[in-house]
């Protein structure tokens, strides 16, 4: 089964899965522009790797013998190139709309020389490709596009990530003002189902719970997850996640790193005592669409990504991490402390006493409630790692009893 970007391909059939409405929607947009001859505005949204662009593919292959397309996609740059968007659309093109943008202008000259070239050319798709990565001046040519898109027969197409805007990002500030604009609609996409992901584990022979849990239903995750039979982290998921992290500050990166060592959520008063004042960075990492917070803490919006976050912290560093968690779990605000997560913490801190008084304890939880299977594991984590001590002693004798013979 060919497996392609937004990873709802059900197959050769070319169908893509839990997109039937939103495909169906681009396609009225353009036919309601000609009928009416007058332009519309479609801004789409959705998490990182949601299948926005694939959608937008998909939806301009279909158009490409009844409209003419053009596509600006804007760049992850730190500092934006002015227009940059537009460069290659106005290369294109040519005429005014180049000789515009080449000069130098203002926005609501490009607007008014990109108006003359979507009115003069018959029914064109204009797709601004990532607009929360968009500079300034190309928002405001999108904002001005969109206020006279009404004179112009055009479908202006812009996508972005919903969960990468705070509140003061340039774009909410746009969103905002465009909110009740009859010319401008909206569309959100969603996450797969898991009857969808299910529907795409199955030829592969993978557990379909463990796929959603791992991914939430992202399908840029489900597809690479799936195109290495579901077993460990691939690379191109691992690369993009902590490409993403990058973006972070260093205090937003070491708070990603407490949450990422404590699932499958960070309580704040838990968070405070892992991260201290990186606390701060909170906002930063929501925005990053890495985080999510939900009432019972903060937690990783994918659980891929903690995954990968959590093997990328440095091994000096995680043990730290664990051992806060495990003085900070053992005395807990207003509750009992959770015996299984406190056996989870000392094993990781590497704390042998800690780890044979807290895993038969929860072994012993577990039991009574009829957990026997969740018993036996730790009782098997509290045997091992007495073992493990053992031969650790052991091996530490005899090093001193050589070094003491020679």
């Amino acid at each position: 089964m060919p497996l392609v970007a937004l990873g709802t391909d059900a197959g050769a059939s070319g169908v893509l899965l839990e997109r039937t409405a939103e495909l169906s929607m681009l396609v009225d947009c353009p036919e309601a522009v000609e009928r009416r001859s007058r332009g519309q505005v479609l801004l789409v949204g959705g998490e990182a790797r949601v299948g926005k662009t694939t959608l937008l593919r998909r939806f301009c292959e279909a158009r490409v013998q009844s409209a003419r397309i053009l596509w600006g996609a804007c760049d992850p740059l730190f500092t934006p190139s002015p227009l940059g968007p537009l460069l290659g659309v106005a290369e294109e093109t040519g005429g005014e709309l180049e000789a515009v943008i080449e000069r130098g202008v203002m926005p609501y000259e490009v607007v008014t020389a990109l108006a003359h070239e979507l009115s003069a050319r018959g029914p064109t798709v204009f797709v601004l490709e990532d607009v929360h990565w968009a500079d300034e001046a190309t928002l405001d040519v999108l904002r001005l596009l969109a206020r006279r898109v009404e004179t112009v027969p055009v479908l202006v197409v812009a996508s972005y990530r919903d969960d990468a805007l705070d509140r003061a990002h340039p774009l909410r500030t746009m969103l905002g003002e465009l909110a009740r604009s009859r010319t401008v609609g909206r569309m959100k996409l969603m996450r797969l189902s898991p009857e969808a992901v299910a529907q795409l584990a199955e030829p592969y022979g993978v557990d379909a719970e463990d796929l959603y849990r791992k991914t939430a239903g992202n399908p840029f995750f489900v597809i690479e997850a799936l195109a290495t039979g579901g077993e460990g982290i691939p690379d191109t998921i691992r690369d993009a996640v902590l490409a993403r992290a990058a973006r972070l500050s260093p205090t937003g990166a070491a708070l990603l790193e407490a949450v990422a060592v404590v699932p499958p959520r960070a309580e704040l008063w838990l968070l405070e005592a892992l991260a201290g004042e990186a606390v701060d960075r909170l906002d930063e990492c929501l925005t990053s669409g890495m985080l999510i917070f939900e009432p019972a803490g903060v937690e990783f919006r994918h659980e891929l990504a903690r995954l990968v976050i959590d093997e990328s912290v440095p091994p000096h560093r995680k043990v730290g991490l664990h051992r806060r968690a495990l003085a900070a779990l053992a005395d807990p605000p207003g509750g009992a402390p959770d015996l299984a997560r406190l056996a989870h913490h000392a094993e990781a801190a590497r704390d042998v006493d800690a780890v044979l008084r807290f895993a038969p304890a929860a072994a012993a939880r577990a039991a009574s409630l009829g957990a026997y299977r969740e018993a036996a594991a730790q009782y098997a984590r509290a045997s091992g790692t007495a073992i493990g001590f053992r031969r650790q002693s052991a091996r530490s004798c005899w090093s001193t009893a050589r070094r003491r013979a020679t």
